[in-house]
């Protein structure tokens, strides 16, 4: 196994490492796949059009390349080129920029690396099948996006209203919970965790949900935090590629965020339940770590968790679809709560 110091590196059983070619050939039934956040998909692009790289972040893409070309490990864009192909005006994929940005990277893994090339000078004719199926991917996958951006957004409220802090550790969890079962009517065990790190007041996560920044709502505060629920997003879909046993490869999460690493790096997949032989819904463990050692926080906290989730388990909602029109009413209701307390 291989660190890439350059890059986190995630995988169903949290913090990970990626398999060489001589640990790919212990296991040949077993491929490996490497899932690329938006950010790095957008540095390839860059690399492609041979611009706007600093000299380090051109070396780690070089890298980066040259691993995946030698230890024959396959590279799926698709759902970070689908984070920086969204249109939020349309609430659509745009599929003609989508097909652009998955050809182009594809393109740029495929083709032998050779430092002298310029890629953007060569005579691009590539096409890897992109159409209907990926818009409908999407269409399937989004409101898993967006029940936790809503999710986020709550948090940050909350934070903005009641500074995290000990004395607030209780009433914030309490008051987040109850939102999630009244109102979203969802749980989502990624959110949760962050929300009682935040809360708890582990201060570096405060940068998921934007809560010390100020300035333009839009590109300050909105668009982090739904930089977040996609990278959230890419994590459900390394559980669900783990929970589908007919999948014949082993992924990983590629990265270079550090706190969505910390996060996830002691985060581990127990297990799952299937509907029509499909994943629908996982559970993990994950270790609940806050500064207030306060044995009454901590005992309150689990004691206030493990209600909440008994009632949820008691819910069966897998014959439910997602409601997005009650997700865009919530979305709407809570984006014009940060502009107005941000006014």
């Amino acid at each position: 196994m291989i660190a890439m110091p350059s890059f986190f590196i995630l995988n169903e059983e949290g913090e990970s490492m990626l398999p060489d070619s001589f640990n790919q050939n212990k296991n040949v039934n077993c491929e490996s796949v490497l899932y690329l956040d938006a950010n790095i998909c957008l540095d390839i692009l860059n690399f492609f059009e041979n611009k706007g790289l600093s000299d380090k972040a051109l070396i780690n893409i070089q890298t980066l390349i040259l691993f995946c070309q030698q230890n024959k490990m396959e590279v799926v864009p698709k759902f970070g080129a689908m984070e920086l192909c969204y249109n939020r005006n349309s609430q659509k994929l745009d599929i003609t920029k989508y097909r652009e940005f998955v050809n182009k990277i594809i393109y740029t893994f495929d083709r032998p690396f050779n430092e002298s090339y310029k890629l953007n000078r060569l005579d691009f004719n590539y096409e890897v099948e992109v159409g209907e199926m990926d818009v409908k991917a999407f269409e399937a996958f989004f409101p898993l996006v967006l029940i936790s951006y809503v999710t986020l957004l709550k948090i940050h409220i909350l934070c903005k209203k009641n500074n995290p802090q000990k004395n607030n550790v209780i009433k914030n969890v309490k008051l987040f919970l109850h939102w999630c079962d009244k109102h979203l009517n969802a749980s989502m065990a990624s959110e949760i965790q962050l929300a009682i790190k935040i809360f708890g007041g582990v201060s570096e996560f405060k940068k998921m949900i934007a809560v010390d920044k100020k300035g333009n709502v839009s590109d300050n505060i909105l668009r982090p935090i739904w930089g977040t629920s996609w990278d959230f997003f890419h994590m459900r879909m390394i559980h669900f590629s783990t929970m589908n046993s007919k999948m014949e490869y082993k992924t990983y999460f590629v990265t270079q965020d550090g706190n969505i690493s910390t996060l996830f790096k002691s985060y581990t997949l127990d297990g799952a339940i299937t509907c029509s032989s499909q994943p629908f819904m996982s559970f993990v463990s994950y270790i609940m770590e806050i500064p207030y050692k306060d044995e009454y926080i901590l005992e309150e906290l689990y004691s206030i968790l493990n209600e909440f989730l008994f009632e949820r388990a008691r819910k069966s909602q897998i014959e439910e679809q997602y409601n997005m029109n009650l997700l865009f009413s919530l979305k709407n209701e809570l984006e014009n709560e940060i502009y107005k307390l941000n006014e």
